[in-house]
C-alpha cells in the first residue's frame, strides 16, 4: 500500500489528547477488519478525519446511531431524549452539509424494468442516514472547492480511506473488481456489439427513472488529488453524476446542481472519449 501522501497532514494526527469517542465513532464506520477489530488510533485517519470535521457534540450523537439505518426526526427525536428537538433538527442538518449524514425522502420509486418511473404524490419523509467512508463521507467532505480549501486535510483523509480498507486484499481482487465498492456499467455505444443486455445495465434506464433527479457536481477525487500534489489536467467540474434522492440530496447541501438528461448523456459520451470508465456504487442496489 503506498504510503500516506504528506502534502497536507491533519493537525490532529497523533494528537496526545485522544479522543475516545472520536475513535469509537471510527470504529463503528470503518470497514478495515484490523480497525473494527482491534480500534483506532489517533494515527489512523478514521480519527484525525472526524476530528478535522465534527464537534464533541456531533459525535456523541453518531455514536448512537445504527451504520446505514434510516431515521425519521421522529427516531432521532427518541433516540437523543431530553434533547430539544429543533436542536436535534438542526445538529442533522448540519452534519447533512458537513457530509458525514447523508438524507433521502422514502423510496419513492416504482421497481418495474418495464416501466420504472417515480411514484406520484408519494410522501416525503426525510430520512437520515450514517454512511460508510468510502463511497460516503470521505468523498463528501471532498465534494466543493470551497470545502476542500476550507479544510484541506480532508482530501489526506480520502486518500488513506481508498487505500487502507484493500490493503492486502487488492492482488486478490479479479479483473473488473468482484464487485467491490464500485460497479461498471456501460454507455449505450459500447453495448452495441453485444448480442444481450440488461436494461438496468444501460445509463439510459437510470436516466429515465430519474429523470428531473439529475445532477453534476465536481470530481471529488480529482479534485483532492490536486491538493495532494498528485492532479491532472482535466476541469473538476461536473464528472460526477448524481440520481434519483442522491441528486436532491447534493443540490440541497450545495455539492451538485440540477442537469437535463441530454446534458448527463453529453458528459457520459465526453467521457467515454476520453476512455473513462462509467461506474456505480455497489451499496445501494
Amino acid at each position: 500500500m503506498p504510503k500516506q501522501n504528506e502534502f497536507v497532514i491533519s493537525k490532529y494526527q497523533n494528537e496526545k489528547d485522544f479522543q475516545k469517542n472520536y475513535a469509537k465513532l471510527g470504529k463503528k464506520i470503518t470497514d478495515v477488519v484490523k480497525h473494527k477489530l482491534g480500534g483506532v488510533t489517533a494515527n489512523d485517519p478514521e480519527y484525525w478525519g472526524l476530528r478535522e470535521m465534527l464537534t464533541p457534540e456531533m459525535v456523541d450523537m453518531l455514536n448512537k446511531m445504527k451504520v446505514r439505518r434510516h431515521y425519521t426526526l421522529d427516531d432521532l427525536i427518541k433516540l437523543h431524549k431530553g434533547v430539544d428537538p429543533k436542536h436535534i433538527e438542526e445538529v442533522y442538518e448540519q452534519m447533512s452539509v458537513i457530509g458525514i449524514i447523508e438524507y433521502d425522502y422514502g423510496d419513492n420509486y416504482t421497481h418495474n424494468l418495464k416501466d420504472d418511473h417515480p411514484i406520484p404524490n408519494a410522501p416525503k419523509i426525510k430520512r437520515y442516514k450514517l454512511s460508510f467512508f468510502v463511497p460516503g463521507s470521505a468523498e463528501l467532505f471532498n465534494s466543493s472547492v470551497d470545502r476542500i480549501e476550507k479544510n484541506p486535510a480532508v482530501t489526506s483523509f480520502f486518500e488513506r480511506m481508498t487505500f487502507i480498507p484493500l490493503a492486502g486484499i487488492t492482488q486478490m481482487v479479479a479483473p473488473g473488481g468482484m464487485g467491490i465498492g464500485m460497479h461498471v456499467i456501460p454507455v449505450e455505444k459500447a453495448i452495441d456489439a453485444q448480442q444481450e443486455s440488461i436494461s438496468l445495465e444501460k445509463i439510459s434506464y437510470w436516466l429515465d427513472k430519474y429523470e428531473g433527479h439529475i445532477a453534476a457536481g465536481i470530481c471529488s477525487c480529482r479534485a483532492s488529488r490536486a491538493v495532494l500534489g498528485d492532479g491532472c489536467t482535466d476541469d473538476v467540474n461536473d464528472w460526477c453524476v448524481q440520481l434519483g434522492d442522491m441528486a436532491d440530496y447534493t443540490v440541497e447541501t450545495n455539492r451538485a446542481h440540477y442537469i437535463t438528461k441530454e446534458r448527463a448523456l453529453e458528459i457520459f459520451e465526453l467521457a467515454e472519449k476520453n476512455g473513462y470508465v462509467h461506474q456505480i456504487t455497489n451499496i445501494d442496489g
